[in-house]
């Protein structure tokens, strides 16, 4: 890693030469808006994705949006239930602290599926930060943080209206209203209906290619400003049911001896009450901020077939957050503030036949956590540095500390160096976070399955805990008479304590929590290039290499169904009477497969593959915009996600590795009144 470092240093330094030429102050590609830019301000590089790179994945979700991402990759993690998992850095999303306009949000057991129920069409922009994030937001987000922020601006039209449908059965209405009640409150109301009314089966394996749903969201935000205050008041609900399996048992509920009668359910559904209250004294030089969020989330998992496997959990957590910031010198700044949590889950467990189970696990989780934190920031014209701490007392595990330190170093105005390492840890929800690995009649193993449940801590495991540092840079340059920027990044995590799923044994599911060494590393390279050969034509071009190793099946390997390298490209063209062409191409890299039941035990690897979308859309000035496209151009299509055998009656959805419905077509429209 030393190495690594000293080699970005040494690139900086020959950019930097070059970039003492043209001084540039804007990254953004083109004149309006950027689908994708950066924010440099802070002590690290944040990319900030906005409405209108959303609108290249014209559907549906904010997971789904991420398709057109590298730093932020989305998975389906099996081949039944439609749930697609964030990964950052080569790790799962559970290790992203998760924010809506830096209130935390998303977290608990809505980590797995929280970000398939936010409509795509409502967010305004969403800004990624790979490592460590402040320590004013907690001490999670081990990879990265992602903060989403909804349409809420006085620049969002009155009415806004988008429609979607797709030839496989999938139909979408979103609706947003602004009302201006008077020049100090702004009130914002979401609505979303969402449905896929029909089953495919394209890879023709005898099950669903993605689940029958119903989706519906529902928000509403009041927002206000005085001379002394501003903040807001809102709240979220959204419920979500799938319905998937064979095909040709998809509308009934009978069990029989025939793997191919599998049958999933799921029925989610969360409710969010926030509020943010922001007080300015008359000085200026000092603020206070109270952040408060209380939610209540439950979840029903089944499966139907030759076992009986149900989950179910209800969670109520809230938060608060005090935040005072202060501007001591010109370059000396302050924030502290204290910060608490309580949390109350209960959940369960079961499965029929009982030898899938070692008995069947009934369990509560009641967290309490109060701390308080500290952040100095200095500054000057070229230089800022973040250091932060945090202290906090759980009542599972007592004190802990959390430091953490931002640099960034402006080279000159063209050439930004970000350094920054810390210390992160979580409270793993090991059943709601990996449900995806249970569809399947694997028998489970862990120390919370056992004849004796009197566990000290949640799951009888300790908090996930590791160390990580990077470095970023970013160069701005005209190239071509246009403006254009290349960024790089290279980061590593390197764990205390991480819990793992091994399935490295074709008929065992194990729960494993590793310590030192054993618990491994991720080491992460990425690298983006953004320019404009021409007027109104985007280009940006990316490659990431991720390096996830742990203990899995007694020696250390790489993470199962995790692709090493990846490629992405992005081109963008606009005409003047603003038609948009969009085409998005990416490569995908081999996965280590763990090993497959009734198949030799050895290190199987999936090929490489290659998908492409491509979209045109029309905008009147009118207010009027109409899109269409095509996914999965090259009908690519994984042909067994799901391992079914019927000569041994097994059934095993963990093994999704790539699209299982082929080419798409899709078309909708927009409208908005300003």
């Amino acid at each position: 890693m030393v190495k690594r470092l000293i080699l970005i240093v040494t690139i900086v330094q020959a950019f930097s030469l070059s970039g003492q030429i043209d001084t540039i102050k804007a990254v953004d590609i083109s004149t309006e808006q950027s689908a994708q830019k950066y924010d440099t301000d802070g002590g690290r590089l944040t990319t900030t994705i906005t409405e209108n790179e959303f609108k290249k994945a014209a559907c549906c979700t904010l997971s789904e949006s991420f398709e057109l991402s590298n730093t932020v990759e989305v998975s389906n993690k099996d081949g039944i239930s439609g749930i697609r998992q964030v990964e950052m850095l080569g790790l799962a999303g559970k290790y992203v602290l998760m924010t809506q306009k830096n209130m935390p949000n998303l977290n608990g057991i809505a980590q797995l599926n929280g970000l398939s129920n936010i409509p795509g069409a409502f967010v305004a922009n969403v800004n990624i930060a790979k490592g460590n994030g402040s320590a004013t937001l907690g001490y999670e987000g081990l990879t990265g943080g992602i903060d989403y922020d909804l349409k809420s601006s006085a620049k969002n039209p009155r009415f806004f209206f988008n429609a979607y449908q797709n030839n496989q059965g999938r139909s979408e209405v979103n609706l947003l209203l602004k009302k201006d009640i008077n020049p100090n409150l702004r009130n914002f109301s979401y609505l979303h209906g969402g449905t896929q009314w029909m089953t495919t089966d394209m890879n023709k394996d005898g099950f669903t290619d993605m689940p029958m749903t119903d989706r519906y969201y529902l928000g509403n935000q009041t927002h206000f400003q005085t001379k002394n205050t501003e903040g807001m008041i809102g709240f979220t609900y959204w419920q979500d049911n799938k319905k998937a399996g064979a095909t040709d048992k998809i509308g009934g509920n009978s069990i029989t001896t025939d793997p191919s009668s599998f049958l999933f359910r799921s029925n989610e559904n969360r409710l969010d009450v926030f509020a943010k209250l922001g007080i300015i004294p008359n000085e200026g030089e000092t603020t206070f901020g109270n952040i408060f969020n209380f939610s209540r989330h439950n979840m029903s998992y089944g499966l139907n077939n030759l076992i009986n496997r149900t989950y179910n959990a209800e969670e109520s957590r809230f938060t608060y957050s005090g935040l005072m910031q202060s501007e001591i010198t010109e370059t000396w700044g302050i924030k502290t503030g204290l910060s608490f949590l309580a949390t109350s889950l209960d959940e369960n467990l079961s499965s029929e036949p009982l030898n899938i189970l070692s008995q069947n696990y009934s369990g509560r989780v009641n967290e309490l956590q109060f701390g308080g934190f500290f952040e100095g920031v200095y500054a000057t014209d070229e230089f800022k540095m973040v250091l932060g701490t945090r202290l906090d007392n759980h009542n599972y595990y007592g004190w802990v500390f959390t430091p953490r330190i931002h640099i960034k170093w402006d080279v000159n105005p063209n050439n930004n160096l970000f350094l920054q390492g810390g210390y992160g840890r979580r409270q793993a929800y090991v059943i709601a976070e990996n449900l995806p690995l249970l569809i399947n009649d694997r028998v489970i193993s862990s120390p919370f399955i056992n004849e004796n449940q009197n566990l000290t801590n949640p799951y009888g495991m300790n908090q996930e805990r590791g160390w990580n540092y990077g470095v970023s840079y970013l160069k701005q340059f005209m190239f071509l008479g246009y403006p254009s920027a290349i960024s790089l990044d290279v980061f590593r995590n390197v764990f205390d304590s991480r819990i793992v799923i091994d399935q490295e044994t074709a008929e065992n599911i194990s729960f494993v929590q590793l310590n030192g060494k054993d618990a491994g590393f991720s080491e992460s390279i990425h690298t983006e290039w953004s320019f404009m050969p021409a007027m109104r034509f985007e280009v940006r071009l990316a490659y990431r290499y991720v390096n996830n190793i742990q203990n899995l099946g007694g020696e250390m390997r790489l993470k199962p169904l995790l692709s090493q390298h990846r490629g992405l490209a992005t081109l963008t063209y606009k005409t003047r009477n603003k038609w948009y062409f969009d085409l998005i191409g990416s490569i995908n890299g081999p996965k280590r497969l763990f090993e497959k039941p009734e198949v030799s035990s050895q290190e199987l690897e999936t090929p490489v593959y290659a998908l492409f979308n491509a979209q045109i859309r029309k905008n009147w000035n009118s207010g009027f915009e109409i899109y269409l496209g095509a996914e999965n151009i090259g009908n690519f299509r994984q042909s067994d996600p799901i391992y079914a055998f019927t000569n041994s009656n097994r059934i095993d959805a963990s093994y999704s590795w790539g699209p299982a419905n082929g080419r798409l077509f899709y078309f909708g429209i927009r409208y908005e009144i300003k």
